[in-house]
């Protein structure tokens, strides 16, 4: 039986990286999508390493030309797309909103929404030609609670959510899902720049947190995998939270209880 192809941007470092091993190991097709060539060869090395299947192409999700040659291409080399997971993301912009940077908003806004709004538009053609597909656009918990000087990144992620749902609706009748993920606090390279501002920070985070750590990109990949999968075929224009509980919780530190 033909292995199913899933298409994951920015998979070269981080959750993108995890998602795309995950699914690897799962038994799917991976096409690797980044613009850092070494980056996601190496992650298809290590894929085959671990006996899966992929492949990488080179690519800005927001050239939308190279874009629309390069799903061309894939769909011609490899055949239909099942699924797409969409991580690619541009550094958040941090800054006072009274002082930031028109160019460094539309930088943010261009890959983190346009990107993603350019790739479901180009592979959902695909999957509306098959009648099938799943799509999982990572956003962020930031698009529900975020931090100060973050307003390009904040937006950007909460137009992420509101494309999940406007795509679910309109391509339903397709049989194609799609839904987000919206990671809170998770061990990647961009978090340890955070953490790495102050010692505290990590103490903080986790106090908050009622699973009592912080999440690691496996528990990301673990939920993509479920809504890539046949499993989630009703589930659609949901946001899943992956964050230990983070949003849920009001409280830091230790609580105690007098009786």
């Amino acid at each position: 039986m033909k292995q199913k192809l899933v298409v994951i941007t920015g998979a070269g470092r981080g959750i993108g990286k995890g998602i795309a091993e995950t699914l690897a190991n799962s038994g799917y097709t991976c096409g690797l999508i980044a613009r850092n060539f070494k980056e996601i060869k190496n992650v298809e090395k290590k894929i085959h390493k671990n006996k899966g299947t992929a492949f990488c192409k080179t690519c800005n999700i927001v050239d939308y030309e190279n874009m629309k040659k390069t799903i061309k291409d894939i769909v011609s080399e490899y055949g239909n797309i099942y699924g797409l997971v969409t991580c690619a993301a541009s550094p958040p912009a941090i800054g006072p909103s009274n002082n930031l940077d028109i160019d460094e908003w539309n930088k943010v806004i261009q890959t983190d929404l346009t990107g993603t709004f350019i790739t479901c538009q180009l592979i959902g053609r695909n999957m509306i030609r098959s009648k099938i597909g799943r799509i999982v656009n990572i956003s962020s918990f930031h698009s529900i609670a975020t931090y100060p000087e973050r307003a390009a990144y904040a937006s950007a992620k909460n137009g992420v959510i509101g494309l999940t749902k406007a795509l679910s609706v309109e391509w339903g009748k397709y049989n194609i899902t799609v839904n987000a993920i919206s990671p809170g606090p998770i061990k990647t390279p961009r978090t340890k720049w955070f953490l790495d501002q102050d010692p505290k920070n990590e103490k903080l985070m986790i106090s908050r947190t009622p699973a009592g750590r912080l999440g690691e990109v496996n528990d990301v990949s673990n939920a993509a995998e479920f809504l890539i999968s046949e499993k989630s075929s009703f589930v659609t224009g949901q946001n899943i939270i992956v964050d230990g509980g983070w949003l849920s919780s009001a409280w830091f530190g230790k609580y105690n209880s007098k009786k």
